[in-house]
């Protein structure tokens, strides 16, 4: 696919997203980008750019729409494992904070590295220090206001991998203990985030993002088959397609005038490795990520009401209204009502896709999290559901 009809797809997936917002009356979109070097939009050979603002026409569409666009970045190149990433939500840590480290990676600091493109303007822009409103992490992913959709865009589970590798890691931790070690600290983070929905009214959303498909031949669904099975273990996270990337890509050589030597770079311009997108392949992730959010915002948002509302409603059935626990009846009209509370306002193909969703979320959950309302009750309604739909 050339540029010019990425982008052009582009401003059909965000001309899409703004009519979704605006059908649901949302004013504000915060998208908030954490993670590793995919989250902060590094590439080694090809130029930086943070992931989110690559996507030039989105704030345009949106502000015609009457949407502000509200673009934080909590990324960076390296010492990104997942740890960390829970690190920085459970110490709050500030967004000037971030853009430091981002400055001692590219700009200044004994552990620079490759900074391709960035110029003084670009790195004031896209790094300031000092912010106005310099919120912490948690502050701006747990906010919750009426009118505003606050969306994580997550990418992860492959930092401490890559630190075993490329920072003489103990032979045996060269293979999956990193990803397993990510894996773990990736989940802490997304039920720090589900308790809040949970418990504090909050209604984040979390699209996780799989790791570059290298050359399309799946080298990487080792890690990626393991955030797919995660990201259906939480109500609010839906998994976002990774890109086939090239792997080999022109080396990066700054615009310069003098022919002689623009004739000279050219000669020795030859191919390089890298793990991470070009700028194209960026732009397509993009449009990945945003695809995914249209076709599951609304789902999402049903599941964490649903959620939030099965879960507080059996634990109150467990410490105080344990004379409810049997009446079966009862229970299936409760679960009845809240299904079709929250899915009314679903196309029928989205309500398909919630009664899917829900059948395994709820009854891999049950156990632990929604016992009280009895597991016939809830198959009950469900296939009764599915069944009016798929009349």
């Amino acid at each position: 696919m050339k540029k010019r009809d990425i982008i052009k797809n582009q401003v059909k997936l965000n001309s899409k997203l703004a009519k979704i917002m605006t059908e649901n009356g949302i004013s504000k979109l915060r998208l908030t980008s954490v993670g590793n070097s995919i989250s902060s939009g590094y590439s080694f050979i090809r130029t930086i750019k943070p992931l989110l603002y690559r996507n030039g026409s989105l704030e345009k569409i949106l502000k015609k729409s009457g949407i502000v666009l509200d673009i934080h970045h909590f990324a960076r190149n390296q010492n990104n494992n997942d740890d960390k990433l829970f690190e920085w939500l459970q110490t709050n840590i500030k967004e000037s904070d971030i853009h430091k480290m981002n400055l001692k990676d590219y700009v200044d600091g004994e552990i620079k590295i490759s900074s391709n493109g960035l110029n003084n303007e670009n790195i004031n822009n896209w790094y300031p220090i000092n912010i106005t409103d310099d919120l912490g992490l948690r502050d701006l992913i747990l906010a919750d206001e009426k009118k505003l959709a606050n969306i994580v865009i997550y990418n992860g589970g492959t930092g401490s991998f890559l630190d075993n590798v490329s920072r003489n890691g103990k032979l045996s931790h060269k293979l999956t203990y990193g990803i397993k070690m990510d894996l773990v600290s990736l989940e802490a983070t997304l039920k720090y985030i589900q308790n809040s929905n949970r418990k504090f009214n909050t209604n984040t959303q979390i699209f996780l993002g799989g790791a570059p498909n290298f050359l399309g031949l799946n080298i990487s669904e080792f890690i990626n088959a393991k955030l797919r099975k995660i990201a259906n273990k939480y109500a609010n996270v839906t998994y976002v397609e990774p890109i086939k990337s090239k792997c080999f890509y022109p080396k990066y050589a700054p615009n310069i005038k003098n022919t002689e030597q623009k004739s000279f770079l050219a000669k020795i311009n030859f191919l390089g490795v890298d793990i991470h997108y070009d700028e194209e392949e960026y732009l397509r992730f993009n449009n990945n990520i945003i695809d995914t959010i249209n076709k599951n915002y609304l789902i999402n948002k049903a599941m964490i009401n649903i959620d939030r509302d099965f879960y507080n409603f059996s634990s109150n059935l467990e410490l105080n209204k344990q004379y409810l626990i049997g009446n079966n009846l009862y229970l299936q009209e409760y679960i009845d009502n809240i299904l079709y509370k929250y899915s009314k306002k679903l196309t029928s193909e989205q309500q398909k896709e919630l009664m899917l969703r829900l059948k395994k979320y709820i009854l891999d959950r049950l156990p632990s999290d929604f016992y009280y309302l009895g597991k016939d009750n809830f198959n009950k309604v469900i296939s009764e559901k599915r069944k009016k739909l798929y009349k």
